[in-house]
């Protein structure tokens, strides 16, 4: 497949038109934010940014939300920078729940048949939970709590952690989406009063369950890539157009591509009020 080719420090970075048909989605979409971007598209009839998808299986790892979109108004093909997700520099993390409440009320939701409950220390539930012998765990800065049930099941652990996201929500609970550190800081620090650990998802996962797009909730899993393209700018025409050859949107995009300016930026760099903690290639 032909591909505007970009060599990073730690990552090759590949960029393409392929068929939307193609790709596997591993993580649920908010239908309201999907709506919100399949506005915008159709305002800007341009896509700014390709999706970043695994070469080897076209599992999308970031963009599920303007992938989504995308189908929705009807486009046949979608633009991707293929990425080596073998690379080490690629790596998987987890959202983890902070709440800023702790009534009780979670706790006791976790009771039924088919799940145990075991208090032990916060460092032995992280332990338990990377080796897969905990479902996943919720603790304050009394206690932790350990979550187990009778047969370790990824996708269930994870409807688990949605149940309990979900009563926490009806609830009144004022819930955010943190990394480890965060969610740990701010317990220790008492800016949030409860945290629930859901359980590591691994690269292996991410594929098995991509593939045949068996999805996770979302917010589940928080890929990290070392470096991303933006501003390729692609019209929405040409990705809904079912009688151009896809060879042909290729050398159409690689030949624009080629005339556009390539600005290299660090880590830490603002584009349209966000920070990138990555390094961007931004076209010009």
């Amino acid at each position: 497949m032909d591909s505007f080719r970009i060599e990073s420090e730690k990552l090759d970075l590949k960029i393409a038109i392929i068929d939307i048909a193609s790709i596997h989605m591993h993580e649920e979409t908010i239908p309201e934010v999907v709506q919100k971007l399949v506005t915008d598209l159709l305002k800007d009839r341009v896509l700014r940014h390709p999706i970043i998808v695994d070469e080897k299986t076209l599992v999308v790892l970031d963009g599920m939300h303007r992938a989504a979109a995308l189908r929705m108004i009807g486009c046949v093909r979608i633009p991707v920078c293929l990425v080596d997700y073998d690379n080490p520099s690629i790596t998987v993390e987890t959202w983890w729940r902070a709440f800023k409440e702790d009534r009780g009320e979670l706790i006791k939701e976790l009771s039924g048949p088919n799940i145990q409950t075991e208090r032990t220390a916060l460092e032995e539930a992280k332990t338990k939970l990377e080796n897969r012998t905990a479902s996943a765990f919720i603790a304050t800065k009394e206690e932790c709590l350990i979550i187990k049930s009778k047969r370790y099941d990824l996708k269930q652990n994870y409807r688990l952690v949605r149940d309990v996201e979900q009563k926490a929500k009806s609830l009144g609970y004022g819930m955010s989406y943190e990394t480890e550190s965060d969610a740990l800081l701010k317990l220790e620090e008492g800016s949030v009063r409860t945290i629930l650990a859901p359980p590591p998802i691994r690269k292996e996962d991410v594929r098995e369950f991509g593939v045949r797009d068996d999805l996770f909730p979302h917010k589940a899993t928080r890929h990290i890539i070392p470096a991303r393209p933006l501003g390729i700018n692609v019209p929405i025409e040409i990705l809904q157009n079912q009688h151009m050859k896809l060879p042909q949107v290729n050398r159409q995009l690689i030949e624009n591509l080629k005339t556009r300016q390539l600005q290299k930026l660090q880590p830490g760099a603002m584009i349209e009020n966000r920070r990138y903690e990555e390094q961007v290639f931004l076209f010009k």
